[in-house]
């Protein structure tokens, strides 16, 4: 089943209404607050557009160098079931660099010069990975696998860098009123693109397996070319000073304020039970290439049903975004995405896996689409323009250093399990991501939107929008 994580969502982009000044804010002391300066449409209709290039981009990375492939690259570098939860579990605690890079923008760092060399940094260090067979060609291999978590260990700290800086810097270039339908965009054109890419380079990897962990090197420098051209596509878009308080305000008060912030930390708490589902997350890969024996090719088609639904629906869930509200959407996105993964009950090989799974992630990509698109969305509705980036760590830091351990535990689970004489395997993570998620769309019904719609009432009308979705615009 495809996995979409949600636990971090700080890439997200939203601004105050375009043709306005930015939003701004007072403090207890009524310390005054400088404002972003507003855009004129040419240039935010710009940078929209670059952003759409670098998502397509940017996927095309992402299918080359994450996923089922860095998966089958550990599996072939000698990782067992722990150790591939702990290369998910490591990375997960450089979260905390999400409050270095806002510390570093909130003292007016340009977040253009952030985005840029750190995304260079994130791409650069797949050389580390890519290097491992042959620089430690006799090394055991637990030394190797240790090598390659300590190379996704780097990645993620720079990915954190440029995703708060990149983030916060985005917030003041896309308009509120068109943030729920440029969500949907992104996801679609990225996801055109991902599902191609993933298809063919899965096709590719069982074509030449031959070549042994070598096909690996090759599609992951591939890859690597297609984050340069991420990077590049920074520089053309125009940087923006932070909105900020008054000379003298402290960073410490950023973040005092964030805690403070009611709103978000109702959101915190749906974005931590639906991040918990992080314990499943590197396992289902893992089972399908292991377990199941599917070649990559087989892999990618299952997951690319999910994919190309979310990409489908995407659009659709940013105009439900803009009219219903957020909190609708999330949860009954997650309501329905929760019992999902029960599927997995009556999949014990290949076979059932191809035929039960693709109607059960068309589903699923339904689902995860409208919860990528609101959760993004609802983010920049409860924090402000002021101290943004530091709002946008806390969230992040919280979430994912809460979900961190989990995939470790994920892999220790079935052991545990049978030495207590109960009979389980990986699937055993996949029934304990149905909890979480059930819980998440509980959480959602706490959250304050003041401008939403009530969720009976979207379910109610969402089969006519199905049927005519562009009168939602």
């Amino acid at each position: 089943m495809a996995m979409q994580k949600m636990g971090r969502t700080a890439n997200a982009v939203a601004c105050p209404a375009m043709g306005s000044s930015a939003e701004t804010e007072e403090g207890a002391a009524g310390v005054s607050v400088s404002e972003a300066p507003a855009l004129p449409m040419p240039v935010v209709e710009r940078a929209a557009r670059l952003s759409y290039a670098q998502a397509m981009l940017a996927a095309i990375y992402s299918a080359s160098t994450g996923g089922m492939f860095l998966i089958g690259y550990a599996l072939r570098l000698g990782a067992n079931n722990v150790q591939i939860g702990l290369m998910s579990t490591i990375p997960m605690f450089c979260v905390v660099m999400q409050m270095a890079a806002a510390a570093l923008v909130e003292r007016g760092i340009s977040r253009r010069k952030m985005t840029i060399l750190a995304t260079l940094g994130t791409v650069s260090c797949w050389g580390l990975a890519i290097s491992i067979p042959y620089a430690a060609r006799s090394a055991t291999a637990p030394i190797k696998v240790g090598m390659l978590i300590a190379a996704m260990t780097l990645v993620t700290i720079f990915m954190h860098v440029w995703s708060n800086a990149r983030g916060s810097w985005l917030g003041d270039l896309i308009p509120a009123s068109f943030r729920g339908t440029f969500f949907g965009r992104v996801n679609m054109y990225a996801g055109i693109i991902g599902v191609f890419f993933a298809l063919a380079e899965g096709a590719f990897l069982d074509y030449v397996k031959r070549l042994g962990i070598g096909a690996f090197t090759w599609l992951f420098g591939f890859g690597m070319v297609f984050g340069l051209l991420t990077a590049l596509l920074f520089v053309p878009q125009p940087d923006i000073p932070v909105p900020r308080h008054a000379p003298g305000a402290r960073f410490a008060r950023l973040v005092r304020e964030a805690f403070g912030n009611r709103s978000l930390m109702l959101v915190v708490a749906f974005g931590l039970l639906w991040s918990m589902q992080a314990i499943a997350s590197p396992f289902f890969a893992t089972y399908m290439l292991r377990d199941l024996k599917m070649p990559f090719l087989g892999v990618g088609l299952v997951n690319s049903v999910a994919t190309l639904t979310l990409l489908a629906s995407s659009p659709f869930w940013g105009r439900v975004v803009d009219r219903y509200g957020c909190r609708p959407v999330l949860i009954a996105c997650a309501a329905t995405v929760a019992p999902l993964y029960l599927i997995w009950l009556v999949i014990p090989n290949a076979r059932a896996a191809y035929i039960a799974l693709p109607p059960v992630n068309l589903i699923l990509g339904f689902g995860v689409a409208g919860i990528s698109v609101a959760i993004s969305t609802i983010l920049y509705k409860v924090t402000s323009a002021v101290g943004r980036s530091v709002q946008l760590a806390l969230y992040s830091i919280v979430v994912v250093l809460c979900a961190a351990p989990l995939p470790t535990l994920g892999g220790c689970l079935p052991g545990w399990l049978n030495s207590l004489g109960i009979r389980a395997d990986l699937r055993v993570t996949f029934y304990a991501s149905s909890i979480f998620i059930l819980a998440a769309a509980f959480a959602a019904r706490f959250i304050k939107e003041p401008d939403s719609r009530r969720t009976r009432e979207l379910v109610r009308n969402l089969p006519g929008h199905l049927r005519e979705p562009r009168t939602l615009g």
